[in-house]
């Protein structure tokens, strides 16, 4: 009886050690993307910019940081009133993130007028990275952005017809960090 007792307790202690090592969760890796590529962008940037067939000069601060635990880098960007046809502040964000399924840089945007896009880019070639977008109603964009220095950057954005076809320039500016 002491033997089947003794024999039934080992059991059950070694039952009891199973299910408490098979209860331990497995650690899953957990690593942010290399942002080390864009961390020049980091802090406030004063940026001018021409848009096609609007008069005058669109004034915009941008201040770049990283967010949600290092998975993103945010953008919140500021420009006020530059011309008749607006007579409010624009606010906008953008996040940045590495998707490595797809292997593209991918910008998610939204701003107070209820602009919103998605944008993709292979990454930085040279000084250069070429962000590609589709929009809602079918046109495509595209925004090629050149790295002048680490304190000095200018972009162009050019838009393509339904058919892909290009446009011309639709804007271009420069922008310089502060």
């Amino acid at each position: 009886m002491i033997r089947i007792s003794a024999v039934c307790g080992l059991v059950l202690a070694l039952l009891g050690t199973s299910v408490a090592l098979a209860a331990q969760p497995t650690p899953v890796p957990n690593t942010a993307p290399d942002f080390s590529s864009m961390s020049f962008q980091i802090g406030t940037w004063n940026c001018r910019q021409a848009i096609v067939g609007r008069p005058g000069t669109r004034l915009e601060t941008d201040t770049y940081s990283m967010a949600y635990d290092g998975w993103q880098m945010q953008n919140h960007s500021v420009s006020p009133p530059f011309d008749k046809n607006r007579t409010r502040d624009e606010v906008g964000d953008d996040w940045t993130t590495w998707d490595p399924t797809i292997k593209l840089w991918i910008n998610q945007a939204v701003d107070n007028f209820g602009t919103y896009g998605l944008s993709t880019s292979p990454g930085w070639v040279d000084n250069t990275m070429t962000w590609s977008q589709t929009n809602p109603d079918g046109t495509k964009g595209t925004n090629v952005v050149t790295k002048v220095s680490d304190t000095q950057y200018k972009y162009k954005t050019m838009g393509n017809n339904k058919m892909g076809d290009p446009q011309a320039a639709t804007a271009s500016g420069v922008c310089t960090k502060s």
